[in-house]
């Protein structure tokens, strides 16, 4: 079986973007269209559960926080998600993210903790903040995000964009907005600030992603924290 990614388009992806990603402001970061395969991904979006769908969804429901749903429960997921989210899981894929990002001895997530599926209803929305930066279980530094948006015909009225702010949280750097098949990879640091505050807005389209976490067992001491939790620095209206 095929990867739900073109392997040799990856080399060329890591060697196009490798310099631009490690200088980018405000933090390391890419991002990259038509990163799945077409029919990979129509496949996912099609099959993507949806709210009443019985995926052991996590509602996240603190407003000016996180309005969200989430689930990491992959043995209900659809195959073509399953799949997915195993080949970005691979040494094929975590080798693109070494070439791509510089940071070598990167692991994959099998837990899957925070990350796996999320979507987003309208009214939804995630304020600004710094991910958790130590995964308890792995004993392992959080070094990396990967999010795939799978929402099919996104339109800029619908909000959700993705935001990446300033390292203190108080200004916005850059805007992406959530492209059917569209990835952004992004350094994990506990000053990457980021979320989508705008809120989602159609009440018959959900905001579908996928989101993956790589880490190391060690990371550079100018990165060094203490272990913590996300870290919020308010709810910016933009």
């Amino acid at each position: 079986m095929s990867y739900v990614f073109d392997v040799e388009r990856l080399q060329r992806l890591a060697a196009q973007h490798g310099a631009g990603y490690r200088t980018a402001s405000p933090y390391p970061h890419v991002v990259i269209d038509d990163f799945l395969e077409a029919d990979a991904a129509a496949s996912i979006a099609a099959s993507f559960p949806q709210p009443a769908d019985d995926v052991g969804w996590d509602y996240y429901g603190a407003e000016h926080f996180e309005v969200k749903m989430g689930s990491s429960r992959e043995e209900r997921f659809p195959a073509h998600l399953r799949q997915a989210i195993h080949d970005m899981n691979s040494g094929v894929f975590v080798r693109f993210l070494e070439a791509l990002t510089g940071i070598d001895h990167l692991l994959p997530d099998p837990h899957l903790v925070g990350g796996g599926i999320h979507l987003t209803r309208a009214g939804g929305h995630l304020g600004i903040h710094a991910d958790f930066n130590w995964h308890e279980r792995l004993q392992a530094h959080r070094r990396l995000n990967v999010l795939i948006y799978v929402t099919p015909d996104w339109q800029e009225a619908y909000g959700g964009e993705l935001e990446l702010w300033d390292k203190g949280a108080k200004a916005l750097a850059r805007r992406v907005e959530p492209v059917f098949n569209r990835a952004v990879v992004f350094s994990t640091l506990s000053d990457s600030f980021h979320g989508h505050p705008r809120h989602w807005t159609p009440v018959d389209v959900n905001r579908q992603s996928i989101a993956l976490y790589y880490y190391t067992t060690a990371r550079p001491a100018e990165e060094m924290r203490e272990p913590h939790n996300t870290l919020y620095k308010g709810y910016h209206f933009t």
